[in-house]
């Protein structure tokens, strides 16, 4: 018996490319919604005494991130997107309350930057102890931030319940956990040997890979606390 002829819009060829269309459509959207930010860092001298600028040009990002990761789940559970409708309608149903999270997490993370620029300067032993306890906690936070925009795009929680979550599935799905924390361990790595833009324009993919590496926690959440929004 001869096998039914796949229709158009069937089969790996054309899913490949649907799925690298998507994610690259979606990453220039993502640029698009951070040119703030790349205006500031390339025209502003890389100085301490711009840190307030930094952080306020950085404000912007968290709903830019949580609409990123809108329309990479989007792709990953329908297998198809429609690129600026789905990124942008994720900007705007996630705007207020990804900048609930997003802004204080921003703030700790600039307090942190400057504490581990000043023990990496310093030279005695203590301070490089420091420097290395400091500089796990940011990537364990970076996680921690990962997952409450993974949480936050989804579903429909309280602030405070995103971050109990985040906390809860990082220790419940600990193969997961280690996995995010390669990816972002890799993802700063490749950034400090070529250029801190650089993870601007690897976003989606950095996202595709993160997403599909938390699909447990997405199932757990969907199975156990609430309907995914639509």
């Amino acid at each position: 018996m001869m096998k039914k002829r796949n229709e158009f819009g069937e089969g790996i060829l054309f899913n490949l490319t649907n799925h690298i269309y998507s994610l690259l459509m979606t990453n220039i959207y993502f640029v698009l919604s951070n040119l703030l930010v790349l205006i500031f860092f390339i025209t502003l001298k890389h100085s301490f005494t711009n840190i307030t600028l930094y952080f306020l040009a950085l404000i912007p990002t968290g709903p830019s991130i949580s609409a990123l990761f809108y329309s990479i789940g989007k792709l990953i559970r329908e297998q198809e997107l429609s690129p600026f409708k789905d990124f942008f309608h994720g900007y705007k149903i996630n705007f207020k309350d990804t900048l609930k999270f997003w802004v204080p997490l921003l703030l700790v993370l600039f307090i942190l930057s400057v504490d581990l620029q000043y023990y990496k300067a310093a030279a005695s032993l203590g301070h490089s102890i420091l420097f290395v306890l400091i500089l796990i906690g940011i990537v364990f936070l970076l996680v921690l931030m990962l997952n409450a925009f993974l949480i936050n795009a989804g579903f429909v929680f309280r602030t405070k319940d995103v971050w109990k979550l985040s906390v809860y599935y990082s220790f419940k799905k600990l193969k997961t956990t280690f996995g995010n924390i390669g990816i972002v361990i890799i993802t700063l790595f490749i950034t400090a040997i070529t250029s801190n833009f650089l993870i601007i324009f690897i976003a989606s993919l950095v996202c595709y890979a993160f997403m599909l590496n938390s699909k447990s926690v997405v199932e757990d959440i969907k199975l156990k606390f609430c309907e995914v929004q639509n």
